[in-house]
């Protein structure tokens, strides 16, 4: 839990009003176990006299990123399916990492773990295995048995531009391909336990985008790969093959690397609709 340095408490009671759980009684200086470690308390204090669970107090710098500079990064942050040959250093990695532990999460109970692979060797192997079960899927949805129940029930599935993407996908599929991995030089995985109750896929996803937008500001390129995640859903066996614990499930896969292109014109796209209640 976090502590109360009580002597050196001002009774501001800023800390008592923010806290979502109300865990603090500030008149005795104590923060029961109903409290959901958001830290909310320990960056509201103004006196620093509480103490997180975990590291030290930091004092906060004034952000000076404004609307347009982050527009600006949303419109150059692209998916990145080309990389160049060239392996991302070691402490530009543990950037990436070190900056996770200000990632918001949708449960508070943080509980993603990141499995890196780094060896081309193994990232050819997650790449084989992912498309090998990906051509599975695809004949299996485009086969002539399933193709006109698709038709007659999903009229609006697209089912001939599914089979055309299949027939090319597997021309293409030749020893040494990457095309799931698309050469990346890193794959991150990002897995937790498989709870009832938990939020973990939200989370996982939220600390992808996170890191790749982070990513983009130190020259990096990313894709996110669902297809992974789905592979790994479905075989335990891979899931084994790539150090996944045994109870764990991979919510989301990000591939990461230098890009080897630059994009230069920003696409236009509709935005979202927005509906007012």
């Amino acid at each position: 839990m976090p502590t109360i340095e009580l002597d050196k408490c001002i009774k501001c009671l800023k800390c008592v009003n923010d806290c979502p759980s109300n865990a603090i009684d500030i008149e005795r200086g104590i923060i029961d176990n109903s409290c959901i470690h958001c830290g909310h308390c320990v960056a509201i204090c103004p006196e620093s006299t509480i103490y997180p669970d975990t590291g030290e107090i930091q004092k906060l710098q004034s952000s000076t990123v404004l609307p347009v500079d982050f527009q600006n990064l949303s419109a150059n942050t692209r998916t990145c399916r080309s990389f160049i040959s060239k392996e991302v250093a070691h402490e530009t990695l543990q950037l990436l990492i070190e900056n996770m532990k200000h990632y918001p999460s949708a449960s508070n109970s943080r509980p993603i773990e990141i499995t890196i692979v780094k060896s081309k060797e193994i990232i050819q192997r997650l790449n084989d295995q992912t498309a090998n079960g990906l051509i599975k899927m695809l004949r299996f949805i485009t086969s002539p048995i399933l193709k006109p129940i698709l038709k007659a029930f999903v009229p609006k599935f697209n089912i001939t531009g599914l089979d055309n993407y299949k027939k090319k996908f597997i021309s293409r599929q030749i020893p040494e391909s990457s095309q799931v991995c698309h050469h990346a030089p890193l794959v991150m995985l990002f897995h937790a336990p498989v709870t009832k109750f938990g939020m973990a896929s939200a989370d996982s996803y939220i600390w992808a985008t996170y890191t790749s937008i982070f990513a983009q500001t130190l020259g990096l390129g990313t894709c996110f790969n669902g297809f992974i995640v789905k592979a790994m859903e479905r075989s335990k066996v891979m899931r084994k093959e790539f150090s996944i614990p045994a109870n764990h499930q991979v919510y989301a896969a990000l591939l990461i690397g230098y890009p080897k292109v630059k994009y230069i014109n920003e696409v236009g796209r509709e935005k979202p609709n927005m509906n007012t209640v």
